[in-house]
């Protein structure tokens, strides 16, 4: 469906958190966004904070002004602490040197390649108050991945820590637009770049460099970490980033000048800048940055620094609670938590209550079109509502909409759900069509997710459009079913994916990873979620996995796992294999023809038979499956399945 065949006023279905704290009312207002501005949604009217600073830059100044000598920023494992003022001082004097030596002009891109440090703040800082745009790069993407991006925004500036400049180095002559490279500390790694201390010479400058920015102006580009496709540039304003951090605010129930953000989460990621970094800079708190995630030094750094709040995946809080030195040290100042990604388990939040003593525990999230949270689940409800969103934030509308654009009013419709608010991003940096596709004419961000709005208002998301599995003509929604696994205790991540079948076009398969000590069998977790779901939504391939693999941003490579059975070692043995896919699959499916190999259908058990003679027949088939894998012998011959569905999928 195209964005921008809008049909009718649309509602908004879900509930807000304006409705169920009404006080959040007084804090919103109605606004139309302005025309001429590059935003795909001129005109349309959002609701948006009233009291909302009008850029990054002038928050920044505040805090300079107001909290000259408190700290701003811990940096780990360095341990260098900065003051406000003296980020003030550092952000100044690269602002300076970006405009007089190096001719950085408002909208020129700067991308940032490096982990968690003082360069990092002082680049997305200094870029912005010169009313440029930051692009961070995935630390994770292969130099190839590197370049398109750099390419396609047409970076200016590059700042690159040492480490990743192994990987720069290898694409720098086909980086069309970069002027000039920064590698971060004081060493000149190569003449092709400069030391980052070089645009920190005028520190002691006192003329305070800025630009006039508002809140319409864009601070960011922020690629997008799915799974499928090129990835797109999302187009981040100052209004986007800053409505996140007011968002973060009113989740956790306040927050103030003396509380401490730890941020655990790469700072490529839309979660750290906006869910972290900002609201920590909205109230002048504290924050903790840590260059890479380890548990432990999470643990030491909230005892330490006394941390009062953060944002960070459940699989982080997860290894932080079940570490064995986590007894070992008070993590009680830790009261605030927003958290996201999946569904949560109640023994996950029951532990999250019991170690935290926590005030507020909000499962949140969004599309990375809405900045990062469009939703979020009230602490009151986390039990009640487990495997729910929940509620529309205050400054966002959501509802979900049919094929054909039109909105679908009655509850519990499957349909694509939507976001519209201060949240919502711009547009695709130079993708007219896809930004089309995405962006309505009315101010609705579309998702690609399958939804639905229940009886109370509340959201349940079902699935990605692509990755619905159809079993038998029934609609199965892996997120669905995939919450239903995170609420089992033994479970500590789970994937689910379509199988091909000849009788059924696709079965329901699941692949689990387990916590540490824990034990089952695929019987197990197919009792178990018989009792949850629907029988055809219970899988009917169960796979054990040591993790599952993901895209350097953390989201599962589904496609990957559809030929995976558990095998890690001595791959080249079709045998034992094929004996692991039979391990997977219920007793009676063993004597079912599943499997067609040169027009001649045959059950599992006739398959191992074979393959366990040294037949003709049989080698020939060992080597079927070891080129093509197994799946390619259980699709039916339908139009989709013609491509093997075994090809990695590294892209959104």
């Amino acid at each position: 469906m195209p964005a921008w065949k809008v049909n009718g006023v649309v509602k908004g279905m879900a509930k807000s958190w304006r409705d169920q704290y009404p006080v959040l009312n007084e804090k919103v207002e109605k606004v139309k966004a302005p025309f001429n501005r590059g935003i795909q949604w001129e005109g349309a009217e959002i609701y948006a904070y009233k009291d909302r600073p009008n850029s990054i830059t002038e928050v920044l100044e505040k805090n300079i002004k107001d909290f000259p000598d408190k700290e701003a920023y811990v940096f780990h494992p360095t341990g260098i602490r900065m003051t406000w003022k003296e980020v003030g001082l550092k952000v100044n004097s690269v602002a300076h040197s970006l405009r007089y030596k190096y001719d950085f002009k408002k909208g020129d891109r700067l991308a940032i390649i490096t982990g968690g440090s003082p360069e990092y703040i002082f680049s997305f800082f200094g870029a912005i108050k010169l009313g440029g745009i930051a692009v961070p790069i995935n630390l994770g993407l292969a130099s190839e991945g590197i370049a398109t991006q750099v390419n396609k925004v047409r970076s200016k500036i590059l700042v690159v820590s040492p480490h990743m400049w192994e990987k720069v180095k290898e694409i720098r002559d086909k980086l069309q637009h970069v002027e000039e490279i920064f590698v971060t500390g004081n060493q000149k790694v190569s003449e092709k770049c400069v030391p980052f201390s070089d645009l920190l010479k005028y520190e002691n400058q006192i003329e305070n460099v800025s630009e006039e920015v508002d809140e319409w102006d864009l601070c960011a580009i922020s690629f997008t970490s799915g799974t499928t496709g090129s990835p797109k540039g999302t187009m981040t304003l100052h209004s986007n980033a800053l409505a996140c951090a007011q968002t973060i605010q009113d989740m956790v129930y306040g927050l103030s000048s003396v509380d401490v953000n730890i941020c655990m989460p790469p700072l490529y990621h839309n979660t750290a800048v906006y869910c972290d970094i900002m609201p920590a800079l909205l109230v002048g708190a504290k924050c903790v940055i840590m260059e890479a995630f380890s548990p432990l030094d999470a643990i030491k750094l909230i005892e330490k620094e006394k941390a009062t709040f953060a944002v960070a995946a459940p699989i982080m809080l997860t290894f932080i609670m079940n570490h064995p030195e986590f007894k070992k040290h008070d993590c009680s100042s830790l009261t605030k938590l927003v958290f996201g990604g999946h569904a949560s388990s109640e023994s996950f939040i029951n532990q999250l209550m019991k170690e935290f003593s926590l005030i507020a525990a909000v499962n949140a999230g969004s599309v990375s079109e809405s900045t990062a949270t469009g939703f979020g689940l009230p602490t009151e409800d986390t039990i009640r509502k487990i495997t729910s969103c929940g509620l529309a934030t205050a400054c966002t509308e959501i509802t979900v909409f049919d094929e054909e654009g039109n909105e679908l009013t009655e509850r519990d419709q499957i349909g694509e759900v939507a976001y519209k608010g201060q949240q919502t991003n711009a547009g695709y940096w130079e993708d007219k069509e896809k930004t089309n596709e995405t962006f309505r004419k009315d101010g609705y961000v579309l998702s690609g997710d399958w939804a639905k709005i229940d009886e109370e208002g509340y959201l349940w998301l079902l699935d990605r459009k692509k990755d619905m599995i159809v079993r038998g003509g029934q609609n199965v929604y892996c997120i669905g079913v995939e919450n239903q696994l995170y609420l089992n205790d033994k479970v500590l991540r789970a994937a689910v994916v379509g199988v091909p079948d000849q009788l059924f076009a696709e079965r329901v398969k699941a692949v689990i990873v387990l916590k540490p000590g824990q034990t089952s069998t695929p019987q197990e977790i197919r009792d178990y979620c018989s009792k949850l779901v629907t029988y055809y939504e219970v899988p009917e391939y169960v796979v054990f996995a040591k993790e599952l693999p993901a895209n350097p941003a953390g989201k599962v490579l589904k496609q990957s796992l559809v030929d995976f059975w558990g095998v890690l070692d001595d791959e080249e043995n079709a045998g034992k294999i094929f004996h692991k896919f039979m391990e997977s699959i219920p007793s009676k499916l063993l004597d079912r023809e599943l499997i067609k190999i040169e027009g001649t259908s045959l059950t599992p058990n006739q398959v191992f038979e074979h393959l366990k003679n040294n037949t003709d027949f049989s080698k020939k088939m060992a080597e079927l499956f070891k080129k093509d894998g197994i799946v390619e012998f259980l699709k039916p011959d339908e139009a989709r399945f013609k491509k093997s569905p075994i090809a990695v999928d590294n892209k959104r």
